[in-house]
């Protein structure tokens, strides 16, 4: 850049934080071009510009040592394409007071408070600004964009207003320059340092085997593996996409990615061996077709890029120049040339209609698909809340309950089954168990029962009347799993309660 103290700001922080000068500009300008470039509207303002020059914004950027920045290509693939553009622009404005003038319109519309500020050389009314915007956004990018974007227009207004000290102040607050962003990390060096890989490594070899190709994760019989391989594999199917055929051979630095995002998202230093199987089986899954978005990504910004093929014409015309002795030829090459630009651009302009096309086809058959969950959703609760009258229902007429049986002996029931019983007043469970001390029984309004605790139980009862609703389907979803046989009970007399029981472990053990 031509600023003077602009460039004494960044040797000041390749000296401090022993960063390559040419590195601190290109972080810069990167920060600036994806602020100027982050939506619709703006990306609008940004074509407008750029569409006026083509070839000189694009060669711009290409020379520029900073072109594939990676805060550049953090983002989705416009995002990507238009920061470029905006980098280009921003480059020819160091060159033009005509597109500094329009930089500087594109801050005023869309960063007006910025622009204002930076007009009247008020940082301190930009840094209450800046709190508030902090207090409610806690996301440390939009306060360093806003900070660069704030010194970059008022070195575009008048570079000699610029406090060296408080730009440094102001860069120092927003971490600028300083290596903690994980986009700036370097990954094979923390592979090399990740002391917590080796634990993982050792896991999933436990659980998996050794993985020697693909199939050895797509084809795993392993439990905890493959029914959400299935189930990844059905959704590409779905899409006519088949996961074989994506698959590439397994390299180990991509399984070691993998293993490192699981080990970072944990931050623990003892892993449990379902989530180590599950979380390797999805990120192999998806770092493959992270693998081949990215080729994809690379392919389109290679040789299906507008400004590149913009950028053939410039050979194109230092051809038609050297013709230009030939009337008659120079003619008939102009027309050509037109030709080929025409051709090029309504390929262009098919190719992003069929692209707006294919995703609005997918969020439509998203929506759809939300639309049906919810009125699944609806249904169930419905179906629980029925379930719910009917257990009162059946409480309502526990209560009336008298003894069919008085024949039945409870300790011949309970003499080899293990008995639980859920609920009841304390002082109504305590006279049962010195009655019957081998009858296990649990409060009611537990919500954090543990049932696995009281080891295998052969057979439930429900004192309904008094527990919680949360602690009943709990425990009504475990006795499902468990396929254990259950049952209600109602009475509080002991004599009366004695024979309920009874029947009960005699109905239902019958039954089941």
């Amino acid at each position: 850049m031509a600023s003077i103290k602009m460039k004494q700001v960044m040797e000041f922080f390749a000296e401090n934080y022993d960063i390559n000068l040419n590195e601190a500009e290109e972080y810069f300008m990167a920060i600036v071009s994806v602020g100027l470039s982050l939506n619709k509207e703006m990306r609008k303002d940004v074509a407008a510009i750029y569409n006026q020059n083509k070839l000189m914004f694009f060669e711009s950027a290409k020379e520029f040592s900073g072109y594939n920045h990676v805060l550049l290509s953090s983002g989705d693939l416009e995002q990507e394409i238009y920061a470029k553009k905006t980098l280009g622009i921003l480059l020819s404005a160091e060159q033009s007071e005509l597109i500094k003038v329009k930089i500087l319109r594109l801050i005023k519309k869309h960063y007006k408070d910025i622009y204002v500020y930076a007009q009247n050389n008020n940082y301190d009314g930009f840094r209450k600004k800046l709190s508030a915007i902090e207090d409610t956004s806690k996301n440390l990018k939009v306060t360093e964009t806003l900070i660069v974007l704030f010194f970059y227009t008022m070195k575009q207004l008048n570079e000699n207003i610029i406090n060296l000290q408080v730009v440094e102040n102001a860069f120092n607050a927003a971490s600028l320059f300083i290596n903690i962003n994980p986009i700036n990390t370097d990954i094979q060096n923390e592979l090399k340092r990740e002391t917590r890989l080796a634990q993982v490594k050792q896991i999933v070899k436990d659980e998996l085997g050794t993985i020697k190709n693909s199939s050895d994760i797509l084809y795993s019989n392993h439990k905890d593996l493959k029914t959400m391989v299935s189930c990844l594999r059905n959704l590409l199917i779905i899409d006519k996409l088949d996961l074989d055929f994506i698959a590439p051979k397994v390299n180990q630095d991509d399984l070691d990615k993998v293993m490192l995002a699981f080990i970072k998202t944990t931050g623990k230093a003892e892993f449990d061996e379902t989530q180590v199987v599950q979380s390797f089986g999805a990120g192999y899954i998806m770092k493959m077709l992270l693998n081949e978005y990215l080729r994809a990504r690379e392919l389109y910004l290679t040789y299906s890029d507008e400004d590149a093929l913009y950028s053939e014409l410039k050979a194109l015309k230092e051809k038609l120049d050297t013709a230009s002795l030939a009337k008659d030829t120079v003619e008939i090459q102009a027309h050509k040339l037109k030709s080929e630009i025409e051709t090029h651009e309504l390929k262009l302009k098919n190719a992003l209609s069929e692209q707006s096309r294919f995703y609005e086809a997918q969020i439509n058959e998203l929506n759809k698909e939300i639309d049906r969950l919810k009125i699944n959703l609806d249904a169930e609760m419905k179906n629980r809340e029925e379930l719910f009258q009917l257990r009162e229902f059946f409480i309502d007429l526990k209560n009336d309950y008298s003894p069919t049986d008085t024949s039945l002996d409870l300790s011949r029931f309970i003499a080899n089954k293990k008995l639980l019983i859920i609920g009841g007043t304390p002082s109504w469970r305590k006279r049962l168990e010195a009655k019957f001390p081998t009858i296990l029984t649990a409060d009611g309004f537990n919500d954090k029962i543990e049932l696995r605790s009281y080891g295998e139980v052969d057979f439930v009862l429900f004192y309904s009347s008094y527990m919680s609703h949360k602690t009943y389907y709990k425990t009504v979803d475990f006795i499902r799993a468990n396929d254990i046989p259950a049952g209600y009970i109602g009475r509080t007399n002991m004599d009366l309660v004695e024979f309920e029981i009874a029947e009960e472990l005699n109905k239902r053990l019958a039954a089941h």
